[in-house]
């Protein structure tokens, strides 16, 4: 909706005091059933507005920012993951050397961007601490995308074909 709005010429305001929660699943089926109807969005929203069809630059890079995240997530699901397996168990790198280039530096650079826009904008005018932990960050990143990005894959391929949403 965002999209469409900026597409037809209309501001959007970001409001960093506007906090919102969502409700975080308890088991792992239904975390994947949360996180591929997130990625089915992600894909309906990119065929309904295109981010090189966005009037100003700066509304295209915003809006293109899913088409790294559909870049990273297929990286990890099909490079950095068989990867990691090929240098773990047999000691051959040449998968994981190079993506493992392409794609962790990008990963944690949105992380921490994200991380440093909210403590900034959002949690400091909110007075809300934001405990420290780096190793917990390191292993946050590492394991989330592990999971979320062969999850994402799954909703993006069953948003592409069609398949019917269950809500459930």
């Amino acid at each position: 909706m965002t999209w469409k709005m900026l597409k037809e010429g209309n501001r959007v305001y970001f409001e960093p005091m506007a906090v919102a929660f969502t409700d975080v699943p308890i088991k792992l089926s239904h975390f994947v059933k949360q996180r591929s109807r997130w990625a089915r969005g992600m894909i309906e929203a990119l065929r309904e507005v295109k981010p090189w069809q966005q009037p100003l630059v700066f509304y295209k890079f915003l809006t293109g920012i899913d088409l790294i995240i559909l870049y990273m997530d297929f990286s990890y699901t099909f490079f950095w993951i068989p990867g990691l397996i090929l240098a773990l168990f047999f000691k051959k790198y040449y998968i994981v050397g190079p993506m493992m280039l392409l794609v962790l530096p990008l990963t944690l650079a949105s992380f921490w961007i994200l991380y440093r826009f909210q403590s900034k904008v959002v949690f400091k005018n909110l007075n809300l601490r934001v405990r420290k932990n780096h190793i917990g960050f390191i292993i946050f990143i590492l394991a989330y995308q592990m999971i979320m990005s062969p999850v994402s894959l799954y909703g993006y391929v069953q948003e592409l074909v069609g398949i019917k949403r269950v809500w459930e």
